[in-house]
């Protein structure tokens, strides 16, 4: 928000500088983002006073007029319509620049000398008014600078006001904050209405069908109106604070709404059918034309004003075109409401108009000011447009929204602000920002104070809130600074927390880069992945007013987002891609309303693992790219208890896919994409993933390691070559032979895989390397043998296998 200091003065006195009044606001909570200094580019022109007109003798369209520029008089050529004897109107001296850049020199124009230039609004960048020159107020002298015969020396604060303040998006609001910070009073505007004639309740009535959207409803009307210019003051106001002036009716409501937060809206009074405001919902696929020119159409959702014959304006958001004010309204009916905020946000968005009044009512506006706002309004009409204010305010409440009543214990806001505090400082500091203290009460060491929050601070709801506003208003720079107790307990990671660093440090050393993905993902990706949710979750965590339909869903799966980002990256060229994400996932509960949220690690590759180098061949992402992450993953958290077993999954490849098992339960799948997914998310089939339960990584991985001591004595090796049943998977032969082999059987190796003509269609050779030894003797090669022995009679029988010959 733009506050002009010159502005700001009329309701409170302002005893220090701009900068020490910004860093007292900054040190508030009511930051100050920068000082603008207005007038300056104003500094090169006067004022002059036409004295004398002549036709020019070389042009008829053009006069000759002698001005008086304070002692001095000089002849200037100009073409305005609007140049008469006795005028006051800004000039610019030959040297002087004009905002646009160009340069006034003195020149001849059609043989008369020329000294300088009559300036319109236009050509001062004020406005766009150019059908003649700028007419000055009476007051303003021949000779006297400009920028101070227009006031236009200025001070402006740029403020950035957070969402919950409300309050300070009015001059009022910031002279309240002000007066509070430097022990002085406010003033309210002026306010002496003089009512005359019927009584506003005969011409209007009022209508509120959905009261949980609109609390209050107050409407005022001003007859006899006469439309025009607002006066320069106003005009000036208003560009100090950004807003551009556009007649004096229009001005008045932008004004009121810059004083005191509340914003009104103006109706021609004679297009609204019947004097009759009806404020309801809008019928899904309801139009209207708002004041921009722009049919728009409407939904359950958007609050509109209306009167008998349809809409005639967005609630808090934007006027009808067909009731707006111009130069032939005579009558207004003027609206002033509490809208609610949530509701004028969502309109606004839908229908991309934000505004200065929908800022202000998405954040809250004060219910309990709406009628002093339509008095003020009504005034100023009355004083600049000739306006006659009708007796009374239509006032209708759906609702009313009080103050509210809270207790601050002084010894507890003490306590937790850090400094000792009097229970009459703290109630001096409440009641410096309007806070209505209701009773100090006193029980031992104890003191309560009662007070009532006004309706404009709806950001005070509890206790800790009048604790910060203490705090703020007694000074944050003169809070000392303390050390919080200790109890002497050093911080520490949780185990969950130092595996999953672990993880991540094992996946990053592996050659893996570490990816955060949104955790909305569009449905498409689910019909993609799993279009017969076989695997992935039925009930879905959906977002009631998702941004987009692409992100309308609480991811059930790290896979989306991983492919999502392989699919970034390659369309950017990025065609070698390791990637890694530690998240969580959404997984609704029957009968809870929130979603199971399981950490899970998901690992998604494509293109190269290995690039060519002079002594190796390249070597592209495959499945056992994959496995091979995985092994080494589990072999850093030094689990041993995990297995892979043969299960389809709709979203990977049939043949080149499995279930990942960790100490005895499910815990994620490994393997590649189906080439339907790929097909049908344009991406390439050679992406390997993996997805895997934290809960069961953490539970499982040991942060103890045992020892196991080192043998003392030779080991025997041995080979063992099994021919078995294609179906036969190599992990459950690895199993009997670990299982018969016993405490002798110190390892396993699978060196060897074979297919061919010496074998059966649908038969396949597995070779293995066993490692026999005991760690208290030489061990013997009949013990190795009897063992190989054993293991081959088991395997014969368990897995229908038999020794290659």
């Amino acid at each position: 928000m733009r506050v002009s200091l010159e502005w700001l003065a009329e309701y409170v006195d302002l005893v220090k500088s701009p900068q020490e009044l910004a860093d007292l606001l900054t040190g508030s909570g009511t930051a100050v983002d920068g000082i603008e200094v207005l007038g300056g580019e104003y500094e090169a022109f006067i004022v002059g006073r036409v004295v004398d007109v002549s036709s020019h003798p070389g042009a008829d369209r053009l006069t000759v007029c002698r001005v008086d520029l304070g002692g001095e008089v000089a002849d200037i050529v100009c073409g305005a319509p609007n140049v008469r004897v006795g005028a006051v109107s800004p000039v610019a001296l030959p040297g002087a620049k004009l905002p646009d850049g160009s340069v006034i020199s003195e020149t001849s124009i059609r043989g008369v000398t020329s000294r300088g230039m009559l300036l319109s609004e236009r050509e001062l960048g004020i406005s766009e008014e150019a059908a003649g020159i700028m007419l000055l107020e009476e007051g303003a002298q021949a000779g006297d600078k400009l920028v101070d015969a227009l006031g236009m020396r200025d001070t402006v604060l740029e403020l950035e006001i957070t969402p919950n303040r409300p309050d300070c998006l009015s001059m009022m609001g910031i002279a309240r904050e002000v007066a509070a910070l430097t022990g002085e009073k406010t003033r309210w505007p002026r306010c002496e209405l003089r009512e005359e004639g019927c009584p506003a309740e005969h011409d209007v009535r009022v209508e509120i069908v959905d009261g949980d959207l609109c609390s209050r409803y107050a409407a005022r009307v001003i007859d006899r109106l006469e439309m025009g210019n607002s006066p320069w003051w106003m005009r000036r106001r208003l560009r100090a604070a950004g807003i551009r002036p556009i007649s004096n009716v229009v001005d008045v409501t932008n004004y009121v709404m810059l004083e005191l937060g509340q914003p009104l809206h103006a109706f021609d009074y004679d297009l609204v059918r019947e004097g009759h405001i009806i404020v309801r919902r809008a019928a899904s696929g309801e139009r209207i034309t708002t004041l921009d020119g722009v049919e728009r159409s409407l939904t359950t959702e958007d609050l509109l004003i209306c009167d008998p014959g349809g809409p005639i304006a967005l609630a808090g958001v934007m006027g009808g075109e067909h009731t707006e004010v111009g130069e032939g309204t005579t009558k207004v009916l003027l609206e002033s409401a509490h809208f609610d905020p949530a509701n004028t946000m969502r309109t606004a968005r839908t229908h991309e108009l934000p505004s200065e009044a929908s800022y202000r009512f998405e954040r809250g506006v004060d219910p309990g000011g709406c009628v002093r706002a339509a008095d003020r309004a009504a005034y100023l009409m009355q004083e600049l447009g000739r306006g006659v204010v009708e007796p009374g305010v239509v006032d209708v409440r759906a609702r009313v929204i009080r103050p509210i009543r809270l207790e601050l214990r002084v010894k507890h806001a003490a306590g937790l602000i850090g400094i000792s505090l009097r229970g009459e400082d703290v109630a001096a500091l409440l009641r410096s920002i309007a806070l209505d203290v209701l009773e100090i009460k006193e029980d031992g060491d104890e003191t309560t104070i009662g007070v009532e929050a006004p309706t404009f601070r709806p950001d005070l709801v509890r206790e800790i809130d009048l604790v910060e506003e203490v705090a703020r208003l007694y000074g944050y720079d003169r809070i000392p600074a303390t050390l919080p107790r200790s109890s002497h307990n050093v911080g520490h990671l949780t185990q969950e927390q130092k595996t999953r660093r672990e993880i991540a440090g094992v996946m990053a050393g592996i050659g893996l880069h570490e990816a955060i993905t949104l955790a909305f993902i569009s449905q498409r990706w689910l019909d993609t992945l799993d279009p017969e949710r076989k695997y992935l979750p039925s009930e879905l965590a959906s977002l009631r007013n998702p941004i987009s339909v692409e992100t309308a869903i609480m991811r059930p799966s790290l896979l989306p987002g991983m492919l999502e980002a392989v699919g970034f990256n390659l369309n950017r060229r990025m065609t070698d891609i390791h990637l890694f994400e530690i998240g969580r996932v959404f997984r609704p509960l029957r009968g809870d309303k929130l979603p199971a949220e399981p950490l899970m690690l998901g690992c998604a590759l494509a293109g190269r693992w290995l690039p060519k180098q002079w002594d190796r061949e390249e070597e592209e992402v495959d499945f056992f790219t994959c496995k091979g992450i995985l092994e080494r993953l589990l072999q850093s958290l030094h689990i041993t208890d995990w297995d892979l077993r043969r299960e389809r999954m709709p979203f990977l490849h049939p043949a080149r896919s499995c279930a990942v098992g960790i100490g005895g339960a499910d815990a994620g799948y490994l393997g590649m994409i189906h080439p339907r997914v790929a097909a049908e998310a344009s991406l390439p089939e050679n992406i390997a993933v993996l997805e895997l339960d934290m809960a069961r990584l953490t539970s499982v991985a040991q942060s103890l390691i045992p020892y196991q001591e080192i043998p003392r004595y030779p080991s025997i090796q041995m080979d063992l070559a099994m021919v078995v049943a294609e179906e036969v998977d190599s992990q459950d032969v690895e199993g009997v032979i670990r299982e018969v082999g016993g405490d002798l059987l110190r390892d396993v190796r699978l060196f060897d895989l074979y297919r061919g003509r010496q074998l059966g269609v649908s038969e396949k050779s597995l070779a293995y390397s066993l490692s026999f030894y005991a760690m208290d003797r030489t061990l013997r090669d009949e013990e190795a043998r009897s063992v190989y022995d054993d293991i081959v009679s088991a395997l014969a029988q368990r897995c229908g296998a038999r020794l290659r010959a």
